[in-house]
């Protein structure tokens, strides 16, 4: 079965909606663009997951070990995104202090990108997210990989742990990357949105209909 994540929320609506169509992940962002929250608004947004099985993911940049921490503390997280790479001293850090699972971003342009994240996995790190790189982004681009291309080193990747992928995806895509690329869970942001951090209820459930619907062909 392939989760979902909805990511980039900004409102307790869109995170209501997540918990109302059984998404595994409802994530909010804290390394900067036009998405990023305050920990205390984003432990409100994501108020209404309290009681559910949606577990909450913050993404960060490259903020200090004890700041991070001190955000997921505030916001009650159950997840920290690494969306810098994430140096290895600082993957063994948080591995060390955090209780919940770490993920890692490898930014991805090309099969290589995806060989190295294996690596990662020794570290403590619990999943590697995949998303396609973009020069000064972080993500939250709208880019997609090139599927086709590394779907046989993802099914690699996989041997080692579980695989997040992200980028580019909406409703109309996301079973053909599902038929391409096979993961664990798919991660969506603007694939969903009417403007940034604005997401469209009708489009959250197109996207996880479709995903229900790759799952029972």
């Amino acid at each position: 079965m392939v989760d979902v994540k909805f990511c980039g929320l900004t409102r307790a609506a869109d995170a209501a909606e997540a918990v109302a169509l059984g998404a595994g992940y409802a994530g909010v962002i804290f390394a900067g663009g036009p998405r990023n929250l305050e920990p205390t608004r984003a432990r409100d947004v994501l108020a209404a997951t309290a009681g559910s099985s949606t577990r909450r993911v913050g993404v960060f940049a490259a903020q200090p070990v004890d700041e991070l921490l001190e955000i997921a503390r505030v916001a009650a997280l159950d997840v920290l995104q690494l969306s810098y790479g994430a140096a290895r001293e600082h993957r063994i850090g948080l591995r060390a202090a955090f209780a919940g699972q770490l993920w890692a971003v490898a930014h991805v342009a090309d099969v290589r990108d995806v060989e190295r994240a294996a690596d990662w996995f020794a570290d403590g790190i619990d999943a590697v997210v995949l998303d396609a790189a973009v020069a000064g982004k972080l993500g939250g681009t709208g880019v997609a990989l090139d599927w086709a291309a590394v779907g046989p080193a993802v099914r690699r990747l996989r041997t080692h742990g579980r695989v997040v992928l992200a980028g580019g995806l909406r409703p109309a895509n996301v079973a053909d990357a599902l038929a391409m690329v096979q993961v664990d869970i798919v991660d969506v942001s603007s694939g969903v949105e009417s403007a940034p951090g604005i997401k469209d209820p009708e489009q959250m459930r197109a996207f996880a209909a479709a995903v229900r619907a790759h799952e029972v062909r």
